[in-house]
């Protein structure tokens, strides 16, 4: 195995995929349920009928809204995302912990580091992300995960088609 390129550069060589893909995926996957990496986002309810997590819908919307959106772009704002909400929780921690005061707290968030999205943001969503960081970042952590999801099962898809098209 060390002579294998790491994921993200196995990904990025694949042709691009586009993210709208997704759609079509559960077309392909005949128990969605059964899926190993997109079946916890699906259930059944007591008639019997498929039911899917609320973030599912709104992760697809986003897909075929940007049309120039690739699932290996999709699949890096997802891990993206996810860096940046555990960074800020750990650089929360520790200047609580320093025993800083919360308008400081938000100052020095916003000199440390533009990737946590405190300069970005307009001050109501840094003060209300502050006063429950658990809170404002559980949502966005469970979106990426679900866009990482479906982006790399998508990949695998595609992925899968090429190992198993065999020419003439």
């Amino acid at each position: 195995m060390a002579g294998d390129a790491p994921l993200l550069e196995r990904l990025a060589r694949m042709p691009p995929v586009s993210a709208a893909e997704a759609l079509t995926l559960f077309e392909r996957v005949a128990e969605l349920q059964g899926d190993p990496v997109i079946g916890p986002l699906f259930g059944v309810d007591e008639e019997g009928d498929t039911v899917v997590s609320p973030l599912v819908p709104t992760v697809l919307q986003q897909f075929q809204d940007k049309a120039e959106l690739t699932c290996y772009g999709a699949l890096l704002e997802g891990l993206t995302g996810v860096w940046n909400a555990a960074v800020r929780a750990a650089v929360v921690t520790r200047l609580r912990a320093a025993g800083l005061p919360p308008d400081d707290l938000l100052l020095r968030l916003q000199a440390l580091s533009p990737t946590l999205g405190f300069k970005t943001e307009k001050p109501a969503w840094a003060r209300e992300w502050l006063a429950d960081p658990f809170a404002q970042d559980t949502l966005l952590v469970q979106q990426c995960v679900v866009r990482m999801l479906l982006a790399l099962r998508t990949l695998a898809e595609t992925r899968a088609a090429e190992l198993t098209t065999h020419e003439g």
